[in-house]
């Protein structure tokens, strides 16, 4: 009897062992496994948020080139009028004459455009895991293709005789360094009747002429390029099985990163710098507002000592009061140009020589109350201090997104953002 309950412990205890043991093993085999899938679905998650990226970027691309063109075809339209009608340049208004310059100068390099932006390309082109890890070879030669037609673009707009503007900027330069005073504004900007006689200079010149006749040339090598882009991009969504839904998701999740404003968020300093100005946002709790601009002006003038125009740059700080005014997504400011404040303004003679400046000095420090007197003017002559932007912050409550439409002269509709950091 003894010996049968030994047997009996014995053998409850070894099946108690293997009982643990095959348990231990499907526990680690299940750990394994679930450990498995996890990576694997990461894997999966980065592979498509790659994919996204790239084909978002593309269709980005192809936006943006497609406005490019639309603006190329509106200014050709109005330099090709004025070309033909030359003996009416000074009855035309001063916005054709501005689109005819835009239309032939070299104003700003191919690469600051935003169709050449290729922040994306580097980051997609420089990470061969990322691009291994798709798995896809038709769709990573798509995407190369894309951005090697972007740069050949690039390349094209900057050499090729039918899509490189044809005058250099300093063609304005030399051609302004000739204009008497009068033919200049207090900035040194050119009137009409400057503006006219530069843009009549401008149709002189074999270069504009050849490059207007080369229109049809330009316009079918652009469209070939949209084209070309519009087919590899659908390609690649059908290969990476991306739908429109996908996109708009992939947009709101990665790109447009932000929450709604609201009043209490609002309130504070804001800057936004552009080029040469500095503009800060004040939004108090009563809904007062007020904007304090900081911006280098540029004036022309006529130095007689030294019988030489020279142009100069004038530091300005001023301020206007305002209220604003949230309404669901929509920032309104509303600005009295009559209330600006001069803070500071001063007059930068540092390119001219100490003789010449020593010489001029009485003439030139009795006109800086003149000038100081016309930039006001010229501010409180502005109608447009209202005005209403789509509004959104960032997630952090530190970057104020301001989004707004407007018609350009020529018709098109052009949505213009800002971003504004919120002031220490």
């Amino acid at each position: 009897m003894k010996q049968q309950i030994e047997r009996i412990k014995h053998s409850t205890w070894w099946q108690n062992f293997l009982i643990g043991v095959l348990a231990t093993a499907v526990g680690v085999g299940l750990t394994f496994e679930v450990d498995h899938i996890v990576e694997r679905h990461k894997q999966e998650q980065a592979k498509r948020q790659t994919a996204m990226m790239a084909i978002y970027d593309i269709d980005d691309i192809i936006h943006n080139f497609i406005r490019y063109k639309e603006k190329d075809d509106a200014f050709y339209k109005v330099a090709m009028y004025l070309f033909t009608h030359q003996d009416e340049l000074e009855t035309v208004s001063m916005d054709s004459l501005w689109m005819a310059g835009e239309y032939l100068f070299f104003y700003n390099a191919i690469d600051e455009l935003e169709w050449a932006d290729n922040s994306t390309e580097l980051v997609f082109s420089g990470s061969m895991d990322a691009i291994q890890n798709l798995g896809d070879i038709t769709f990573c030669e798509n995407v190369q293709q894309c951005y090697l037609s972007r740069r050949n673009m690039v390349r094209g707009m900057e050499n090729r005789s039918a899509c490189k503007k044809p005058l250099p900027e300093d063609f304005i330069f030399q051609y302004r360094k000739q204009l008497p005073e009068s033919e200049l504004d207090y900035a040194g900007m050119m009137n009409k009747k400057a503006m006219a006689g530069l843009i009549r200079s401008a149709f002189k010149q074999p270069e504009v002429i050849l490059y207007m006749r080369k229109y049809l040339t330009r316009d079918r090598i652009f469209q070939d390029f949209i084209d070309e882009l519009i087919s590899l991009n659908q390609e690649n969504k059908f290969l990476m099985n991306v739908t429109d839904e996908d996109m708009n998701r992939y947009i709101t999740d990665h790109v447009n990163k932000t929450m709604n404003a609201k009043p209490k968020l609002l309130v504070g300093s804001w800057e936004t710098r552009k080029d040469n100005q500095l503009k800060t946002f004040t939004l108090n709790k009563d809904r007062s507002a007020a904007l304090t601009t900081k911006v280098d002006y540029r004036i022309g003038i006529f130095v007689e000592e030294e019988n030489v125009n020279v142009s100069i740059i004038a530091p300005l700080t001023f301020t206007i009061d305002g209220q604003w005014q949230l309404e669901n997504d929509s920032l309104r400011f509303n600005f009295d140009p009559q209330t600006i404040q001069i803070l500071a303004f001063d007059l930068d003679f540092s390119n001219l020589s100490k003789a010449a400046l020593e010489r001029a000095k009485d003439s030139l420090d009795s006109r800086k109350q003149e000038y100081k007197g016309e930039i006001q003017r010229q501010i409180q002559s502005n109608t447009l201090w209202s005005w209403t932007d789509k509004v959104s912050l960032s997630k952090s409550g530190t970057i104020m997104f301001l989004e707004t439409q407007y018609t350009l002269p020529w018709g098109q509709t052009e949505t213009e953002k800002i971003q504004l950091l919120r002031a220490k």
